[in-house]
């Protein structure tokens, strides 16, 4: 019986965290000039059919419809006129030489993906008029999976943002790291659950189990859309 109580009191806090902001009650609207549409990874490796990586997240990618809804993302960030910023992961030609990589570290610059110069480091295509037009903040890139070894959380602070809507690749990695330095930074983060993939549906599970328990807010991309149009 304790046992029965006290997963019941712990899954809680899961649920809850786990509304989306309509649901939940009580939650203000955004406020568009402190609110920042954030797409990790948004790059040919993991997004285009002949991408390095993307044989790894296909079936996540089409289960949740993870491209249109990128791209509903950055076309209403850019209609509200919300700040859209990218955060890609580019390995420069140097990198190679790293001593303490770790396991899917060493299997990217193995690989060669997401190599700085390449086609598969690029910006995918169709959301290249979002993130080329001169207005979209355009991370450093970073290295491992957070943003702790660049620029993003200054560029963030320096605009005034302190709530940010979360999408990208991949979910259980760049996605998560993000979502997680991010709150220990004192920011609000909304994890757009349709609007990541992940190689599989049990990392994707595990992605959201812990956007459950950290995150501010679980969203669709649907109701990521209506919060940006209030």
């Amino acid at each position: 019986m304790k046992n029965r109580l006290f997963g019941f009191a712990f899954a809680l806090p899961i649920l809850f965290c786990a509304l989306p902001a309509e649901a939940g009650g009580g939650l203000a609207p955004l406020d568009r000039a402190r609110t920042a549409v954030l797409i990790t990874d948004p790059q040919n490796d993991f997004l285009r059919e002949d991408g390095k990586l993307y044989g790894l997240l296909a079936d996540n990618l089409k289960a949740l419809g993870t491209i249109d809804n990128l791209a509903a993302l950055m076309r209403t960030a850019k209609e509200k006129k919300v700040l859209l910023a990218v955060d890609p992961l580019v390995f420069g030609k140097s990198d190679s030489d790293w001593t303490q990589a770790g396991t899917l570290q060493r299997q990217l610059l193995d690989m060669q993906a997401l190599r700085a110069g390449s086609a598969g480091a690029d910006f995918y295509a169709p959301y290249k008029p979002y993130i080329d037009d001169g207005k979209t903040v355009i991370a450093a890139p970073h290295k491992m999976y957070g943003p702790e070894s660049n620029d993003l959380i200054y560029q963030l602070r320096s605009r005034g943002i302190d709530t940010v809507i979360l999408g990208g690749m991949v979910a259980n990695l760049c996605v998560d790291s993000h979502m997680r330095t991010l709150m220990e930074n004192g920011f609000k983060v909304y994890v757009v659950k349709d609007a990541v993939a992940a190689p599989g549906d049990a990392a994707y599970q595990a992605a959201l189990v812990n956007y459950g328990m950290i995150a501010s807010g679980v969203w669709t991309t649907a109701e990521a859309l209506a919060a940006l149009a209030r």
